[in-house]
């Protein structure tokens, strides 16, 4: 719904844009069929909502606009897409930090609203013109015209399918898979052009909506379109999210929550990982690939990582892509204090005497598991960890080739 509302506002000012850049090239004319198509389950009032769109958009001089009334119409057309991509984002488990820097996003948005029209709509108009230069010549249109049957009705239905591919590969802020973009694009490609058929044989075609609504209607069964719409994309997104990360299908709660247990074990085990990188001299980890390290997704990496950089144990380099590194030497760093920071990640929001008096016999059970914890520690370190990890795969590989 929060998609629904920013589009309506944006449509206009999106489209005032992109029609002042295609009007500019020549491919302008495209753009009433484009939306035609698009509007089509909206039956019979398709044109006069058509209509209003484009006599809005065409009575918008962006040249008589000035450079205030220019940078708000632009800042209208981006925030619909940073909107767009913090609801891909969302799907993705992403991380709430952009990797993504803030001027990196404004040139991706411009070049989004500013290119992205005019390559569809040129390719739009290049496919319609191949379709009609083809020669007047009866041999010719023998062999082509059991073709043309077949794939130009199929047109439209392919560039709907490649267009969501595209967005679902581009729009995210981490790496998407060209096959699951494509599978996601496929799958709601179909449920467009299905729900569509459904919307306008069943919603705009009623007679109950015109008596209810009477000339309200129009407004109203467009915004359903549109909310259905969204419906859609975000049922696409899912697609391509669960086709590249099949195993987030078993999830029992629908989201990643890590137990208390494998919460210390990973705190550990980036450390280790961390550190390794850091005594080789490699490259570090940047978020992406630990993510694909540890097979999470990045919001749970995320949770991992602000323990560790509250406690000073590693920090974040800001760049293209967030390095890690250690933030001091890791001898200094006892491998008790990394599980007590994992341990106590999450402070409780009850008083310290919640749960009355206590047990003995349970007290005393509690302290002889952190007594046998502190004896297994004991002075250790986490370079201590990496060293005996480094060695260990040095044995592994002299094994392996023996």
């Amino acid at each position: 719904m929060s998609l629904v509302y920013t589009s309506l506002l944006a449509l206009i000012p999106l489209l005032a844009v992109s029609f002042s850049v295609l009007k500019a090239f020549g491919v302008d004319a495209y753009l009433e069929p484009i939306i035609l198509e698009t509007l089509d389950p909206l039956g019979d009032k398709k044109g006069s909502v058509a209509k209003f769109i484009l006599d809005s958009v065409r009575g918008l001089d962006v040249g008589v606009l000035g450079s205030v009334g220019l940078l708000s119409l632009l800042y209208t057309s981006i925030s619909v897409l940073e909107k767009i991509e913090e609801s891909f984002n969302h799907i993705w488990r992403k991380r709430t930090k952009p990797s993504r820097g803030l001027m990196r996003r404004l040139s991706d948005y411009l070049s989004f609203i500013l290119v992205g029209p005019l390559l569809v709509f040129s390719a739009f108009g290049g496919m319609s013109e191949l379709f009609n230069r083809i020669p007047d010549v009866q041999e010719v249109k023998g062999v082509m015209n059991p073709v043309l049957a077949v794939f130009q009705p199929m047109l439209p239905n392919l560039f709907i399918i490649a267009a969501f591919s595209l967005i679902y590969k581009l729009i995210p802020d981490t790496p998407v898979n060209s096959r699951s973009a494509l599978v996601g694009g496929v799958a709601a490609g179909l449920s467009w052009k299905l729900a569509g058929w459904v919307f306008a044989t069943f919603m705009a075609g009623s007679a109950q909506y015109n008596a209810v609504y009477s000339t309200f209607a129009i407004p109203i069964l467009f915004m359903v379109w549109v909310y259905l719409s969204w419906l859609i994309v975000l049922l696409g997104v899912q697609v391509s999210f669960f086709h590249q990360h099949p195993r987030y299908l078993f999830l029992r709660h629908g989201q990643t929550r890590l137990s208390s247990k494998l919460f210390e074990r990973l705190g550990l085990l980036v450390m280790v990982l961390v550190g390794k990188r850091f005594f080789k001299g490699d490259p570090p980890w940047n978020i992406g690939e630990l993510a694909t390290r540890l097979e999470l997704p990045e919001q749970s990496v995320d949770d991992l990582l602000r323990v560790l950089t509250e406690q000073g144990f590693i920090m974040l380099i800001d760049g293209d892509l967030e390095t890690i590194a250690p933030a001091r030497d890791f001898s200094t760093i006892a491998l008790l204090d990394v599980l007590d920071a994992m341990r106590n990640a999450y402070h409780d929001d009850f008083p310290s005497g919640v749960g009355g008096a206590g047990e003995p016999v349970v007290d005393g059970l509690f302290d002889r598991i952190g007594g046998a914890i502190r004896t297994i520690g004991g002075a250790a370190t986490i370079r201590d960890l990496v060293l005996e990890s480094q060695n260990s795969s040095v044995c592994n590989t002299v094994n392996d080739g023996a």
